[in-house]
């Protein structure tokens, strides 16, 4: 597989993960809801494959873009980076919140709702404007670029997930329900 290849893959178990989170919405909005224990493995996913793993790759992959001069990839990666930083803090928020539901504080359904709903509706929109992005810079990259970028992807996985870790998140997203 080549970079984008990968970021691809990524981005069908992200959107797994977000069909599952916009369930969890419908379902914590509801009078009398109980939070679901699914919440904290999105919260947990969202944190660690999705911000320190995935987007990490995605920066190295702008990085090399940039590095290669062409002015038109400026203004997307900084939007894309933008609204990395933005999920990020969605994903703490999210965390937080789960915390306080964790305590049964009142009213921690509807801000974990909340934040989960903000996360998804950002996340949807930004995986589609990056699938875009790919198409069109993917001929950019030579062969030496996707060889090195694979390299760097493989040091991240294992810097931020561990040995087992990356397989354990693919397996988890790619098993969830709509």
């Amino acid at each position: 597989m080549n970079v984008f290849e990968i970021l691809d893959y990524e981005h069908q178990l992200i959107g797994r993960a977000l069909q599952a989170a916009q369930g969890c919405v419908r379902r914590l909005a509801q009078p009398g809801a109980h939070m679901e224990p699914l919440v904290q493995e999105l919260a947990d996913f969202s944190s660690h494959f999705v911000t320190e793993c995935h987007q990490v790759k995605e920066f190295n992959l702008f990085i090399r873009l940039l590095q290669k001069g062409r002015s038109y990839v400026i203004a997307p990666i900084t939007g894309l980076h933008d609204e990395h930083s933005r999920g990020a803090q969605l994903s703490e928020a999210l965390e937080q919140a789960w915390c306080c539901a964790q305590e049964k504080q009142t009213g921690t359904c509807e801000l974990v709702a909340g934040y989960l709903g903000d996360y998804v509706a950002l996340m949807q929109g930004h995986l589609t404007k990056e699938d875009r992005f790919y198409k069109v810079t993917q001929p950019i990259l030579e062969a030496a670029d996707h060889t090195g970028l694979k390299l760097l992807f493989e040091k991240v996985e294992e810097e931020t997930l561990g040995a087992e870790g990356y397989a354990r998140y693919c397996q988890w997203a790619a098993q969830l329900q709509a």
